[in-house]
């Protein structure tokens, strides 16, 4: 049973209350929760997992259950509370407001509501829970002022996991996470008190379980695209059934160990193993195109040569692809949805078809090379050409932006009720105008109330006498009815 604490810090008119509160995890248990927040860590692609460790534990000392530190709210059910809710922050009021983090790593959005909404319900899960930190600790070091030569994701992962306690990215981490993870920077009373938390609970949680539970196998292992001899999936790779193709994808060996053949393949992926329908004689199973053509040192470049085949089906077909060390390790960089090939299968060119294109209903096609080509058209197909998507209508009147003289106004468009006088253009004619006006008068934007008729009577509104002058006419028959 551990003791946690909720330092105190004042940042912008904030502040935070000091308190020590206890958790329920066992050592054993503990170890445990280390072992998912390492594994899920690793299948997001970070190999030193005790670097999250270190923040769950110095957030919630990695609880993730209420049942684990009752001390603190209640947040929304989860599977892996066994049904119960997970654990959610105490330090934003009353647990009524139900405004507090959730999980070990507590994320906060505002109500709980704002935090599922923004983070999805992964973050109930203790998987989830730690994707969703692997994507916050990415950002922030891309973003962290301690940190050099760090743009993209691979590189933000990269440098994760080079850090270790005490090298030289040791405290650009801690001030990383002090500074955007907690919200407390250098500059902030709180900041040496919040600092000192962070580090010790991540040197602490790395000591307590020991070096050898947080080597990752296959840490080693990691690679980056170099090129491919197959179309890019942006570009059309029409096939006829049955069709073959071979090609290679070129990687290079960007991690610590060797690639060897027999040992190191490209997978199918989205999700892992699939067997392919792009499969040919020459993969080495249906989830296995290819393995790599030679050992391959850290640096160099390896290939994976195989060949696709079109199934007997017309239509498009995706295969995803990425690296595995067989019974290892899934290569983390590329990701799994990066490298694609996209194939799609057309029949041979029927009698008549040449290579004109010709409509097909809203699509279009053309013989070439001897298959079916076809091409969508957004606004139809005309004569063999494309035609450019109609006109919207962004006010759902039924009338679009080549007629509609206001499309952003439902009551406004050709044919509506124009009303004498209120100085709009309803029926779109580009006159408002009322009975008595002149024919083709056109609207001037003001009132056509306002407007003196032609004659003594009519139009939208007479003309009105002088206030004055009334008041003199109705004395003098009051003053002649007295009279008489």
């Amino acid at each position: 049973m551990g003791v946690l604490l909720l330092l105190s810090c004042e940042a912008g008119g904030e502040s935070w209350d000091v308190g020590s509160v206890e958790s329920y995890l066992t050592p054993a248990e503990r170890r445990a929760r280390a072992a998912q927040i390492r594994d899920a860590a690793a299948a997001n692609g970070i190999t030193q997992g005790w670097l999250l460790a270190g923040i769950a534990d110095a957030e919630t000392q990695m609880s993730h259950c209420w049942s684990e530190l009752t001390w603190a709210c209640m947040g929304p059910n989860s599977p892996d509370c066994g049904g119960g809710p997970v654990v959610a922050g105490a330090g934003d009021g009353p647990c009524a407001l139900r405004e507090g983090g959730l999980g070990m790593f507590q994320f906060d959005a505002g109500t709980f509501e704002d935090t599922l909404e923004r983070e999805g319900d992964r973050i109930l899960s203790i998987d989830g829970n730690v994707a969703a930190a692997v994507d916050f600790t990415v950002a922030m070091v891309i973003r962290s002022v301690y940190v050099d030569g760090v743009e993209t994701d691979a590189q933000a992962i990269e440098w994760m996991n080079g850090v270790r306690v005490g090298n030289g990215r040791w405290d650009a981490w801690v001030r990383t996470v002090t500074h955007y993870y907690n919200g407390c920077r250098p500059s902030f009373s709180c900041f040496d008190s919040r600092y000192e938390h962070y580090r010790s609970n991540t040197a602490g949680v790395f000591a307590e379980m020991g070096e050898d539970f947080w080597d990752i196998p296959g840490a080693g292992f990691s690679a980056a695209f170099s090129a491919q001899s197959f179309p890019l999936a942006s570009e059309l790779f029409p096939l006829s059934p049955g069709e073959t193709v071979s090609g290679y994808f070129d990687m290079e060996n960007t991690g610590t160990d060797p690639w060897t053949p027999g040992e190191t393949f490209l997978g199918t992926t989205e999700p892992r193993d699939v067997s392919s329908p792009l499969a040919a004689a020459d993969w080495v199973s249906a989830n296995r195109p290819a393995t790599v053509d030679r050992v391959v040192p850290p640096g160099e470049v390896g290939r994976f040569a195989f060949t696709v085949q079109a199934p007997d089906e017309v239509g498009d077909y995706s295969q995803f692809f990425n690296l595995v060390q067989e019974g290892v390790v899934w290569f983390s960089s590329p990701r799994d949805d990066q490298l694609q090939i996209r194939v799609q299968v057309t029949r041979a060119c029927p009698a008549g078809l040449g290579d004109v294109w010709e409509c097909e209903g809203a699509a279009r096609r053309r013989c070439d090379g001897g298959m079916v080509v076809r091409e969508n058209c957004p606004g139809g197909c005309e004569g063999g050409a494309c035609l450019d998507a109609p006109p919207e209508d962004r006010d759902g009147d039924g009338h679009n932006t080549s007629v509609d003289c206001n499309d952003d106004d439902a009551t406004v468009f050709p044919g509506a009720t124009d009303p004498c006088g209120d100085g709009i253009d309803q029926n779109c004619d580009g006159i408002d105008a009322c009975p008595g006006d002149d024919a083709g008068s056109p609207d001037a934007g003001s009132p056509d109330a306002s407007m003196t008729p032609t004659s003594g009577g009519g139009g939208c509104a007479a003309q009105r006498a002088p206030a004055g002058a009334g008041f003199a006419l109705l004395m003098f028959v009051l003053v002649r009815r007295r009279r008489r």
